[in-house]
């Protein structure tokens, strides 16, 4: 109100709170959600070094490391000034978190990657078997020595349960571009994708696979296209016990997925990337011929 539109506007931000988190051993961030209440959730890798002890809390899911480079989740209040929990989540070797969303039990889902075939499953979940795939010698600064799955694991809202918790992945590698991939540009590339949930409580990924053995059903291509990776949708129940559907996209060369999204219909919306020249567009799309690279 007020406004004069004859002169440029400037919101100024409000920082709410800031803050360090981790440890003295190797640290980084990769991915944050709102809780309830205007509580916040972050998650990153940690490496457990000499001397560098992620601070999970007591009570928490997984209060020790447990082997390369783990996942560290923080919940903190809304104003920042209190950790109300902070856990491990990971195996014996390196695992990587790639998104959080918090659903409407107020519960916590993580999609992330992981190369440790103990990683914890739970009793009913969808593939309880660490798939695997060729070793991967450096992922955003660190080794998948037995390949990679996809891992989707939903916490209770006070970190002390795991719910539910499943592998996804075919015999290659699932979940991550490749190093040097067409589609990895940037730091992170590597670990792109997306997680939501529904009105049901049904949680939707995109992501990426290498796998043309990637165990899907019921969507609009259950056949692999080419190309170094291709692009993967899926939705599973809350239970993470079933796959409803799922599908690839993409055609010849290199494709991936890296963000999803629903409307009031329930209708979904992808964002990602490609190199194949045949990716599937529709006749009267904005642009229907791929202009090169990527």
């Amino acid at each position: 109100n007020g406004f004069d539109a004859c002169y440029e506007l400037v919101v100024d931000p409000l920082l709410i709170f800031s803050t360090y988190s981790g440890s003295t051993a190797d640290n980084w961030g990769s991915t944050a959600t709102p809780g309830e209440h205007g509580n916040l959730y972050s998650a990153g890798v940690t490496h457990q070094e000499a001397g560098g002890e992620f601070p999970a809390t007591a009570g928490a899911f997984q209060t020790s490391a447990g082997g390369a480079f783990d996942i560290g989740i923080l919940k903190y209040d809304s104003l920042g000034g209190n950790l109300i929990f902070a856990t491990y989540l990971g195996g014996n070797d390196s695992e990587s978190p790639h998104s959080l969303i918090m659903n409407a039990e107020q519960e916590l889902i993580l999609l992330g990657s992981t190369s440790s075939p103990d990683f914890a499953t739970t009793a009913d979940a969808f593939d309880r078997s660490f798939n695997g795939g060729p070793p991967l010698d450096y992922v955003v600064g660190y080794a998948y020595n037995s390949g990679s799955d996809i891992v989707i694991s939903r916490f209770s809202k006070d970190g002390s349960a795991l719910l539910a918790s499943t592998f996804v992945g075919g015999t290659a590698n699932d979940g991550l571009n490749p190093r040097f991939g067409l589609l990895t540009r940037n730091y992170g590339d590597q670990i792109r994708g997306d997680i939501i949930t529904d009105a049901s409580g049904n949680i939707c990924v995109s992501t990426v696979t290498s796998s043309m053995d990637f165990p899907i059903a019921n969507g609009m291509s259950t056949t692999y296209h080419g190309g170094e990776t291709d692009a993967v949708l899926f939705k599973m129940d809350p239970a993470l016990s079933q796959m409803l559907w799922g599908t690839f996209i993409g055609g010849s060369g290199t494709d991936a997925a890296h963000t999803i999204k629903l409307d009031g219909m329930n209708n979904i919306f992808v964002a990602g990337g490609t190199g194949s020249a045949d990716f599937p567009v529709t006749p009267d799309a904005y642009q229907t011929d791929f202009a090169g690279d990527v």
